[in-house]
């Protein structure tokens, strides 16, 4: 018996399917063929839909290219799906040749005795359903190791170059994809799109360290529809914070005001919140020069804080849980710099600088020092030499990183010392900075996560 369209249709689905992961996998049809030991036609093949080989090749292909047993599973569902069509087949030709069928023992289908409706299915049709079942275990595995990658790998953003941690995620953020193409129960669905929406959302995020606007905008994009696919608030809310953090260094604080305002809407009294108002709302309101704006977020930050049980820990740029008091300070104190106000500045610094000293985060680090700077300058009695000597020493935390919002708030500060031009200091942070971001220019810049 011939197979049928839908059969046929599912196969080279299938196939195409393999020379997606092939190609993910860095493998030519030759590699692959060798790998899997057969031809490197049968591959070609296979990938076109023109031959359908046994098991034994899809669970190859699923170990050489590490897929989790996608490949398979649809080789099985296919198999399933053409014997039971050859079955329904049978029994109609078996009706239509020999009058009304009699019930059969409990072991087979049964028939009604006018020739009607197959009563029950076939034990082994059973058994497989069960077992797919029952296959949730192996699921809930892969998902656990999955979610625990996303948190380590978010703890590891501030202290790994992006370049490593980008090298980790893109192979995890394939298999996902992988995983997505299979049939999990609901719950496990849900879980498993919201992993892919944070490891979406880190890559936006690491590509915009590095300056890859574009990408960290797609990224992000992606972040949201997928948090939003899995309907899960808490991941929406997650991912519209990251949404505005690429769109505040991006220079549109309209959207990234836009991208913090839905985030508060949709995460409620999530953990999220302190860091939407105030990485989000406070510092691009303070771009969009509104004042009594900024007050009211950094306020009602602060009091928001008190919501939580106090920590001396520093939570991470991309928090899965609340903002801790060092990163919701060191947020104010550049909103308030934005727009030239210097009141209270430096002792959210302070607390910022030494939470972030003895973590040892790098990125931060530079970033409070070039706010503190920048406060030097504003002051009653401007210190050029301090302010110099701090931004010098910003630079120096990165200088193998070199990445993008300390870039930004390098030549913001070169900004505000116009009028200090000619200070030894402050012509050798120009010179610092000059020479960092040629080398950027060049793609060889490997920088941490922004605070």
């Amino acid at each position: 018996m011939a197979d049928s369209d839908e059969t046929k249709a599912a196969r080279r689905e299938l196939g195409r399917r393999l020379a997606q992961l092939r190609r993910a996998g860095g493998h030519t049809q030759h590699d692959l063929a060798r790998l899997v030991q057969y031809g490197r036609s049968s591959v070609a093949n296979t990938e076109t839909g023109h031959q359908h080989p046994d098991r034994a090749f899809w669970a190859r292909c699923d170990t050489v290219l590490q897929t989790g047993g996608v490949l398979v599973s649809e080789y099985d569902r296919i198999t399933e799906l053409n014997r039971q069509r050859r079955r329904s087949s049978a029994i109609q030709e078996a009706r239509s040749t020999s009058g009304p069928a009699t019930p059969t023992d409990a072991g087979h289908d049964a028939l009604g005795a006018n020739g009607g409706a197959v009563l029950w299915e076939r034990e082994d049709s059973i058994d497989a359903r069960r077992l797919a079942l029952k296959s949730s275990v192996d699921d809930n595995i892969r998902l656990t190791y999955l979610e625990n990658e996303v948190r380590q790998a978010i703890a590891d953003n501030e202290r790994l170059t992006p370049i490593v941690l980008i090298a980790r995620m893109r192979p995890l953020r394939s298999y996902v994809d992988q995983l997505m193409a299979g049939r999990q129960h609901p719950p496990q669905r849900a879980r498993l799109y919201a992993v892919a929406a944070h490891l979406s959302g880190l890559l936006g995020a690491l590509a915009l360290d590095l300056g890859a606007f574009g990408a960290a905008h797609a990224y992000a994009a992606e972040a949201f529809d997928l948090a939003e696919a899995a309907e899960q608030s808490d991941a929406q809310a997650w991912a519209r914070a990251t949404q505005s953090l690429i769109a505040f260094y991006a220079g549109d604080y309209h959207d990234a005001l836009a991208y913090a305002q839905d985030g508060l809407r949709r995460g409620g009294t999530s953990g999220h919140r302190i860091r939407l108002t105030i990485n989000g709302q406070a510092r691009a309101l303070a771009r969009l020069g509104d004042r009594y704006g900024v007050d009211r977020a950094v306020d009602h930050a602060f009091t928001m804080l008190s919501d939580y049980p106090a920590s001396l820990s520093v939570s991470a740029s991309l928090a899965l849980d609340p903002y801790c008091p060092a990163r919701t300070a060191a947020n104010a104190a550049t909103a308030y710099l934005a727009l030239g106000r210097t009141a209270g500045v430096t002792n959210h610094l302070t607390t910022a600088i030494t939470a972030f000293d003895t973590a040892g985060l790098a990125g931060p680090r530079a970033l409070c020092r070039l706010d503190l700077a920048t406060a030097h300058l504003h002051a009653d009695s401007p210190d050029p030499e301090e302010a110099g000597a701090l931004a010098v020493e910003a630079l120096a935390l990165t200088a193998d990183q070199r990445f993008e919002s300390v870039n930004q708030r390098s030549r913001q500060f070169l900004a505000a010392a116009r009028p200090f031009a000619r200070h030894p200091r402050l012509r050798q942070v120009a010179d610092l900075l000059a020479d960092r971001t040629q080398v950027a220019a060049t793609g060889q810049a490997a920088l941490p996560s922004l605070s």
